[in-house]
């Protein structure tokens, strides 16, 4: 890809969705007849109906199994650089791109590969769990039978589900410089937070949870899982650190 090619935003999949939102609400105000329309393309490129993308764009509930591939395959159409889905492995991206643009359904491609059940593809398609080297071989083997049959449609989907509302658009170089480094003051911020959010969580409040925090924490698990998972990153990258200095250090 060129350095000039214009990215939307680049952000998480839950981030990604708000800025749309912001976008189509600049556009028309939010409940009109315009922002309806407006949310149309993603809902005839997921096969669900407008009013579940407006759920979806005003939080009330989140794209999941199918959807979710297909919103994710959408938003990247459209211009939207979604962390969770530049991340997955090359290989299962491609698969994904194939049940998100149509040519299969979850259904028949979980059958495809083997899987007793569809929810076990999600969550290889999601991140969540591995794949072993011949289903990570049989969906390579499949998307390069249909990779042409992909091309057609992405080709036709620019067309058919374009989104006719203005978005603030950056180069991607600039996206990419943004992200080359983190300033002191985001640092000394991000810190901040995390002794406070450590604060919290050692309070009495989350040593006992009631049924009903309980529910609240599990209605949250996608954001904790993520935090987790950004938390032990950094632990490691401090321990592999505290080791690198240990056997650089001299004896003595």
């Amino acid at each position: 890809m060129s350095e000039d090619e214009v990215v939307v935003f680049r952000g998480h999949i839950d981030e990604c969705l708000r800025h749309l939102a912001t976008s189509i609400n600049e556009r028309a105000s939010k409940g009109s007849w315009g922002a309806g329309q407006a949310k149309e393309p993603a809902a005839k490129f997921c096969a669900v109906t407008v009013d579940t993308v407006a759920r979806w764009l005003n939080k009330v509930n989140s794209p999941i199994g199918e959807q979710l591939i297909k919103m994710l395959c959408y938003l990247d159409l459209i211009g939207y650089k979604v962390i969770e889905f530049e991340r997955l492995p090359r290989v299962r991206r491609n698969f994904a791109e194939l049940i998100g643009f149509g040519l299969f359904s979850s259904q028949e491609a979980s059958q495809l590969l083997g899987y007793t059940a569809v929810s076990s593809l999600y969550q290889v398609l999601q991140g969540t769990q591995g794949a072993s080297e011949s289903k990570d071989q049989k969906m390579w083997d499949v998307w390069k039978e249909r990779k042409q049959d992909l091309q057609r449609k992405k080709e036709q989907a620019q067309e058919i589900y374009r989104l006719d509302i203005p978005l603030r658009v950056r180069p991607k170089a600039a996206i990419q410089q943004e992200g080359a480094g983190t300033s002191p003051c985001m640092q000394t911020a991000v810190m901040n937070i995390m002794d406070g959010l450590t604060s919290l969580l050692e309070g009495d409040s989350f040593k006992n949870p009631s049924e009903k925090d309980l529910k609240i924490l599990k209605q949250s698990a996608g954001t904790i899982l993520r935090l987790s998972a950004r938390l032990s990153t950094l632990s490691s990258m401090v321990i592999m650190s505290n080791g690198q200095k240990k056997r650089e250090a001299p004896d003595g």
